[in-house]
């Protein structure tokens, strides 16, 4: 790419659910026309998602983005090759275990490139869900923690290997978002999850010093591209990172948490060819 390309060339990151996809997982035909009008114009276009790489549906990594951001920034991949990857540590594993226990908190995940490792609680509200967990594409990238052999003399935290987790609380916990996120602070950043509708405290736990903005900044720098000529698109808390970081950013009309107050472009619902109006408003397709 040349020099003079560059400069009209956008560096696009797009969140995946409430952004790209709907809460069906269905991506909006109005989006994958506009994905692809994008980078014929010589755009590139990332997922920058908090899922893992083994939670993105294969309809969606099918549509050919240029890369993925996954686990809430710990990981970049352009298709096989690995641009960075960040782990959670033993010790803030085990730490989050003990928390977990002390306050009850049964429903949680720990997401990496080997797939999903989930407590009993989830594995339960997804049956309740009528998810099928445990069939289907993802089926071989589930594990159940109960089931992990964790060798003798060694800790949880030191057999698995993850670069975020996530969790929800029952209907009245004993601590609140805000404690849990003091509380947690000495090993992870705390931003709000998406179980709002059935728990008052439910959060990712994201690795100190690494989030989507730190990898919006990264992969930019190692595409060559200036801060300047990036873009987001997101719809919630997990987003602001990301949101923050880039040259643009833009908030879905069905963001929640308050993001649009700080997005330079607010686009219509998802529902309302979201996405396609944003990348029309901003020239890109």
């Amino acid at each position: 790419m040349t020099e003079s390309d560059m400069t009209s060339s956008k560096l696009v990151f797009i969140d995946i659910d409430g952004t790209l996809a709907d809460e069906n997982h269905i991506v909006p035909e109005s989006a994958k026309t506009a994905c692809a009008r994008a980078q014929a114009n010589g755009h590139k276009l990332f997922i920058c998602t908090g899922r893992s790489v083994p939670k993105i549906e294969r309809n969606i990594l099918d549509l050919g983005f240029d890369g993925v951001v996954s686990v809430a920034g710990a990981q970049a991949n352009i298709g096989d090759k690995l641009l960075f990857q960040h782990l959670v540590s033993p010790e803030a594993i085990d730490a989050v275990m003990a928390y977990f226990a002390e306050h009850h908190i049964e429903s949680y995940q720990w997401q990496g490139a080997d797939g999903m490792y989930i407590s009993e609680g989830y594995r339960r509200h997804l049956e309740s869900k009528g998810k099928t967990w445990n069939r289907g594409e993802f089926a071989r990238f589930w594990h159940l923690l109960d089931e992990v052999e964790v060798p003798a003399g060694s800790t949880l935290g030191h057999t698995i290997h993850v670069s975020k987790g996530s969790y929800f609380t029952g209907p009245e916990p004993d601590t609140s978002f805000e404690d849990t996120q003091h509380d947690l602070a000495p090993w992870f950043e705390l931003v709000h999850g998406s179980y709002d509708k059935i728990s008052p405290n439910n959060g990712e736990l994201l690795i100190n010093g690494i989030d989507k903005g730190t990898a919006v900044r990264d992969v930019a720098s190692l595409l060559g591209y200036a801060i300047a000529d990036t873009i987001a698109i997101g719809d919630s808390d997990n987003d602001t990172a990301m949101l923050k970081a880039a040259g643009t950013s833009v908030a879905m009309g069905n963001a929640i948490h308050g993001i649009q107050a700080f997005c330079d472009i607010i686009t219509t619902d998802i529902r309302d060819n979201g996405l396609a109006n944003a990348f029309k408003t901003l020239g890109l397709a």
